[in-house]
């Protein structure tokens, strides 16, 4: 296989083929799934400018592991450990906590490797991009998050069609395809007494069906577990049993948010189907296929 070959600035070119000592460091760049939102970090000790883009380096710390390069359709990785999360972050929440409700949930991932004439000077010569792709997984493991990012070409793995013909709808519930409004199916309520991180009481009568709150998402809005995000795997008369536990125990009267579920179905009469709630005409599921042990 022929050698790569990576653009670079016209200075760095320079430098390299004068032979001059350089200083390099490695920069992480993350673009959040809206677009907008771009997190830098850096490998160096201390703040990195490199092509007038301020890259920091103290929160978190981060580190990578090496990657393979294949000249088939392989799928390359790469691990990013980020470290020391309990600190300061400047995104509002604590890091871990961000991430653990999704931070990075489809966001875009640049390696790049910036090169210096002189410490900390970064600007000069300017970086080569080394890889790119998207964040898979996600593990966190005390006040360390391990990131592990897919190379461009995962986006060739996709089903085709990407629209399966199955019994579940194909719509995430309220999305622009479900077209349903996700605000009037989210409610504001109080623990009850005596909370625990993964069951949370009703303060009081619970809402009508409160079985429509199953496999729905719950939000703490007040108390020492403010901003934490669980997917709610039951609900009942009683109250709601979270998937995974809170970091924090609430106390009686902390406020949360409850999203309700859906089963993606177009008639199971559980309160959560199309049918249900109206919704027949935008349901993109496919319950009359036969099953494959009758289809031929």
């Amino acid at each position: 296989m022929g050698s790569i070959l990576r653009p670079c600035s016209p200075a760095l070119a320079a430098a390299l083929a004068a032979g001059a000592p350089l200083w390099r460091a490695d920069l992480f760049s993350f673009t959040l799934a809206d677009g907008v939102t771009v997190l830098n970090w850096s490998s160096w000790d201390g703040p990195l400018t490199c092509a007038g883009v301020a890259n920091a380096s103290q929160r978190p710390w981060i580190e990578r592991s090496n990657w393979n390069v294949a000249n088939t359709l392989e799928v390359p990785s790469l691990a990013c450990r980020l470290v020391a999360l309990g600190d300061g972050f400047a995104g509002g929440a604590q890091i871990k906590l961000q991430i653990h409700n999704g931070l990075f949930d489809g966001a875009s991932f640049l390696l790049s490797r910036a090169f210096m004439t002189a410490p900390g000077d970064a600007d000069a010569l300017g970086a080569i991009a080394l890889f790119g792709g998207k964040v898979g997984g996600v593990d966190i493991i005390g006040t360390t998050a391990t990131l592990t990012i897919k190379g461009k070409v995962n986006d060739l793995e996709q089903n085709v069609p990407r629209n399966l013909y199955q019994i579940g709808c194909n719509h995430a519930f309220c999305d622009a395809g479900c077209t349903l409004s996700r605000a009037s199916f989210t409610a504001a309520f109080t623990a009850g007494a005596a909370p625990t991180p993964v069951f949370i009481p009703w303060s009081g009568s619970p809402p009508g069906n409160a079985t429509s709150y199953q496999n729905g998402t719950l939000t703490m809005t007040g108390g020492p577990a403010s901003g934490q995000r669980r997917m709610i795997a039951t609900a009942d008369s009683t109250g709601l049993t979270l998937a995974y536990p809170l970091y924090q125990t609430p106390a009686p009267g902390d406020a949360f948010t409850a999203f309700q579920g859906c089963d993606k179905t177009l008639n199971s009469g559980s309160g959560q189907s199309c049918t249900d709630r109206a919704n027949t005409l935008n349901y993109r599921g496919y319950p009359f296929v036969p099953p494959p042990n009758t289809a031929y």
